[in-house]
């Protein structure tokens, strides 16, 4: 078996947990058989002293086929 690894961000302006899932879910719209995502760092935008949006910066693993 062979495993590949690609980088993305995913964008929630709910909460870190939101972002994650939304990379997951925009990434398996063209990547299949993922089997696993390594979070590598967060960020937030921030206006008006209130986060309105959440950033992670993943890695995400997947079978070659």
């Amino acid at each position: 078996m062979c495993i590949k690894i690609v980088e993305l961000i995913g964008c929630s302006e709910k909460n870190f947990e939101d972002a994650i899932a939304d990379g997951v879910r925009r990434a398996g719209k063209t990547i299949r058989g993922i089997t696993g995502v390594d979070v590598i760092g967060q960020t937030a935008v921030v206006k008006d002293n209130k986060i309105v949006e959440y950033h992670v910066n993943m890695k995400v693993a997947f079978k070659v086929e």
